[in-house]
């Protein structure tokens, strides 16, 4: 017997989180694999949900510059410096939905075909979220005034800067945000700047060297320990993405270091690592960057976070607007990507 219209809500209400998995192909997505659901979602790139209007940290830009060498009987020279400066994130709200009508012949079925349709449709809004999502996290932002505002993905926090070969801190306020990432503008703080280097080859003594030199100089230890944000080396925490030309040259170099390779013929696939780390190939940028990018991302300082009890929120089923037949299913997310510390994230680039 089919289910009156308000049992079937409850019904389907009920059975959102609950239903058995039904096996099906899934040809929709665009993506091989999501770097932000697998990383940012519940990898060490998540950050504990937070609370009020935006995010904000304290950042220590100076010294107080007084120390000296100094004799019997010298005078002092004292002084007060402002030492700290904040940095701010605000929210980025997502919003998918599916949708049903009551007198679908689906829906007046038995309730295991009621179930099987209402899985694949809530499978394909996740599907719809992951791919939006995964594309704002390799993407940043046109300007500080854009509505409905973007997530600020990694190119708008590490930014790419022609610079000598050999790279150095060069990276600078995101282009359309004069006040800078985070509201802090590396023409007041130079120390605000990302690790940026240019490359020509894929190749132990160019592209390789200079991944490691970026590792090396992006790690900062201060001599006297304090509860800093990210704080320690941590080389278990770097994730290092490139698009899959990288890392196919990445693997032949491999290979050219060890004629053993037997009978397989792709031995090294998935196997280039740096400092222990795998190297992964982003479909995103390897559909839309040309320039090669390959970016150092420090879990302990780069994050995502969602704000306090907006996590993915999946509404219950409600009458459209207009449409007394037809109900929605809404699910809402709040967060956005920050980076507490730029000089300890980098990247690469063919410029």
């Amino acid at each position: 017997m089919a289910l009156m219209p308000d049992q079937l809500d409850d019904f389907i209400l009920l059975t959102l989180d609950r239903f058995k998995r039904k096996q099906w192909v899934d040809l929709s997505l665009d993506n091989q694999h999501h770097v932000f659901a697998s990383k940012f979602l519940k990898g060490k790139g998540k950050d504990p949900e937070k609370g009020g209007v935006q995010l904000n940290w304290k950042v220590q830009t100076t010294n107080t510059g007084t120390a000296k060498h100094s004799e019997l009987f010298a005078v002092d020279a004292t002084g007060v410096k402002d030492l700290m400066t904040e940095a701010k994130q605000q929210w980025s709200k997502q919003t998918v939905n599916f949708s049903y009508d009551v007198d679908e012949d689906a829906m007046q079925s038995d309730s295991e075909t009621i179930i099987r349709e209402i899985a694949v449709r809530r499978h394909s809004m996740y599907n719809d979220f992951f791919e939006l999502m995964e594309t704002a996290l390799w993407s940043a932002p046109s300007s500080s005034t854009q509505s409905p505002r973007p997530p600020s993905g990694i190119p708008f926090w590490i930014q790419k800067s022609t610079t000598t070969p050999g790279g150095g801190f060069t990276g600078g306020n995101p282009s359309g945000f004069s006040s800078g990432a985070g509201g802090i503008s590396t023409s007041t703080v130079a120390n605000w700047k990302n690790w940026s280097f240019n490359y020509t080859s894929v190749s132990r003594d160019d592209l390789v060297a200079r991944a490691r030199k970026a590792v090396e100089f992006c790690y900062f230890l201060a001599p006297r320990q304090f509860a800093e944000i990210g704080a320690g080396k941590g080389d278990s925490d770097w994730g290092f993405f490139t698009t899959y030309s990288v890392l196919e040259d990445l693997e032949k170099l491999l290979e050219g270091r060890n004629d053993n390779l037997g009978v397989d013929l792709a031995k090294y696939a998935g196997s280039v690592v740096l400092k222990g780390n795998p190297v992964v190939w982003v479909p995103y940028l390897q559909n839309n960057d040309s320039s090669n990018p390959f970016y150092g991302v420090n879990f302990r300082v780069f994050k995502y976070f969602f704000k306090k009890g907006k996590n993915q929120v999946v509404h219950p089923p409600q009458k459209a607007a207009r449409q007394h037949t037809v109900r929605e299913v809404h699910m809402d997310n709040w967060g956005n990507f920050t980076c507490y510390n730029r000089r300890r994230v980098f990247v690469g680039y063919v410029a």
